[in-house]
Protein backbone atom coordinates (compact mmCIF):
# COMPACT_ATOMS: atom_id res chain seq x y z
CA UNK A 1 0.00 0.00 0.00
CA UNK A 2 1.32 3.35 -1.48
CA UNK A 3 0.93 6.54 0.86
CA UNK A 4 -0.38 9.13 -0.36
CA UNK A 5 -0.10 12.95 0.88
CA UNK A 6 -3.53 13.04 2.58
CA UNK A 7 -2.02 10.31 4.55
CA UNK A 8 1.41 12.67 5.67
CA UNK A 9 -1.06 14.82 8.10
CA UNK A 10 0.05 18.52 9.00
CA UNK A 11 3.26 17.75 6.87
CA UNK A 12 1.61 18.55 3.29
CA UNK A 13 -0.12 21.99 4.83
CA UNK A 14 3.07 23.17 5.39
CA UNK A 15 5.12 24.68 2.26
CA UNK A 16 8.75 23.52 0.91
CA UNK A 17 10.89 26.32 2.37
CA UNK A 18 8.75 25.35 5.99
CA UNK A 19 9.98 21.96 5.71
CA UNK A 20 13.20 23.12 4.92
CA UNK A 21 13.59 25.07 7.80
CA UNK A 22 12.46 22.80 10.04
CA UNK A 23 15.09 20.21 8.39
CA UNK A 24 18.12 22.76 8.68
CA UNK A 25 17.19 23.48 12.55
CA UNK A 26 16.29 19.64 12.83
CA UNK A 27 20.16 19.04 11.86
CA UNK A 28 21.61 21.47 14.02
CA UNK A 29 19.47 20.44 16.90
CA UNK A 30 20.68 17.13 16.76
CA UNK A 31 24.22 18.80 16.69
CA UNK A 32 23.69 21.17 19.67
CA UNK A 33 22.72 17.62 21.42
CA UNK A 34 25.09 15.91 20.38
CA UNK A 35 27.88 18.32 21.45
CA UNK A 36 25.93 18.87 24.89
CA UNK A 37 26.60 15.26 25.63
CA UNK A 38 30.09 14.62 24.43
CA UNK A 39 30.63 18.05 26.62
CA UNK A 40 29.15 16.06 29.44
CA UNK A 41 31.28 12.66 28.64
CA UNK A 42 34.09 14.65 28.81
CA UNK A 43 33.38 16.04 32.05
CA UNK A 44 32.36 12.89 33.13
CA UNK A 45 35.54 11.39 32.33
CA UNK A 46 37.94 13.88 32.86
CA UNK A 47 36.68 16.68 35.51
CA UNK A 48 39.90 18.43 35.27
CA UNK A 49 39.40 18.88 31.73
CA UNK A 50 38.72 22.64 30.25
CA UNK A 51 35.56 22.24 28.48
CA UNK A 52 34.75 26.21 28.90
CA UNK A 53 35.74 26.92 25.19
CA UNK A 54 33.42 24.02 23.55
CA UNK A 55 30.78 24.88 26.26
CA UNK A 56 30.59 29.20 24.94
CA UNK A 57 30.00 27.54 21.43
CA UNK A 58 27.55 25.31 21.99
CA UNK A 59 25.58 28.28 24.05
CA UNK A 60 26.76 30.63 21.32
CA UNK A 61 24.33 28.39 18.86
CA UNK A 62 21.75 27.80 21.19
CA UNK A 63 21.14 31.97 21.35
CA UNK A 64 21.45 31.88 17.44
CA UNK A 65 19.17 29.28 17.04
CA UNK A 66 16.41 30.57 19.73
CA UNK A 67 16.84 34.09 17.59
CA UNK A 68 16.17 32.52 14.16
CA UNK A 69 13.13 30.69 16.04
CA UNK A 70 11.69 33.80 16.63
CA UNK A 71 12.47 35.57 13.47
CA UNK A 72 10.70 32.41 11.87
CA UNK A 73 7.73 32.92 13.78
CA UNK A 74 7.37 36.65 13.66
CA UNK A 75 7.40 36.10 9.73
CA UNK A 76 5.03 33.43 9.81
CA UNK A 77 2.89 35.41 12.38
CA UNK A 78 3.37 38.48 9.37
CA UNK A 79 2.59 36.32 6.53
CA UNK A 80 -0.56 34.94 8.38
CA UNK A 81 -1.90 38.37 9.62
CA UNK A 82 -1.52 39.58 5.34
CA UNK A 83 -3.30 36.13 4.07
CA UNK A 84 -5.92 37.31 7.07
CA UNK A 85 -6.38 40.69 5.66
CA UNK A 86 -6.27 39.54 2.19
CA UNK A 87 -9.31 37.02 2.76
CA UNK A 88 -11.31 39.45 4.53
CA UNK A 89 -10.92 41.75 1.40
CA UNK A 90 -12.12 39.25 -1.18
CA UNK A 91 -14.93 38.20 1.00
CA UNK A 92 -16.30 41.84 1.30
CA UNK A 93 -15.51 41.86 -2.31
CA UNK A 94 -17.24 38.90 -2.99
CA UNK A 95 -20.92 39.77 -0.87
CA UNK A 96 -21.15 43.39 -2.51
CA UNK A 97 -20.41 41.74 -5.75
CA UNK A 98 -23.50 39.32 -4.74
CA UNK A 99 -25.45 42.45 -3.04
CA UNK A 100 -25.14 44.27 -6.90
CA UNK A 101 -26.58 41.15 -8.84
Amino acid sequence: MSETPEDWGPIRRRSTTDLLILMIAGTICFGVLAAGATIATIEIKNPGADTSTAYKSVQDVINTLIGLLAGFLAGRTESARQTAVRERRIEREEARHEEEE
